[in-house]
């Protein structure tokens, strides 16, 4: 009984993160949330919770499909660290608008590019410097 009530428990608390991160970009997206000062700490709370949240999901579903393909695992860090560059490089020539209206959106968008940093750093690091190291 035990295993159907963690079953259950784990359905319910992947359903509540994804609905959340889902929530959150499709009012981010479409300019829904408010900037105003007074709901600022809320907002940011919310979009760190959810870009964390899509971290989580993404490393799940990374490290059960596609961490031992080789092909899969090049595509997917390919598309992070293209993402970097891409992100930078449209802020560079003011294609990014920081007007009140989207700054939730890029806001979100950059914390991802940022943590996309961090997770390419600690893949090369496991890939290439831990293992010299063990063997």
């Amino acid at each position: 009984m035990e295993i159907q009530t963690k079953k259950l428990t784990k359905k319910i608390l992947t359903f509540l993160v994804i609905g959340n991160t889902v929530l959150f970009l499709l009012l981010a997206y479409f300019h829904l949330l408010s900037a105003e000062a007074k709901d600022a700490v809320f907002i940011d709370f919310w979009g760190r919770f959810t870009v964390y949240s899509l971290w989580f999901i993404g490393f799940v579903a990374y490290e059960q499909y596609l961490s031992r393909s080789k092909w899969g695992r090049a595509l997917l860090l390919s598309v992070v660290f293209a993402n970097i560059p891409f992100f930078l490089l449209l802020a560079y020539f003011d294609r990014i608008s920081n007007a009140p209206e989207s700054i939730v959106f890029v806001d979100f968008w950059g914390r991802i590019t940022v943590y996309s940093l961090w997770v390419l750093s600690y893949e090369l690091y496991r890939k290439y410097v831990e293992t010299e190291q063990s063997a």
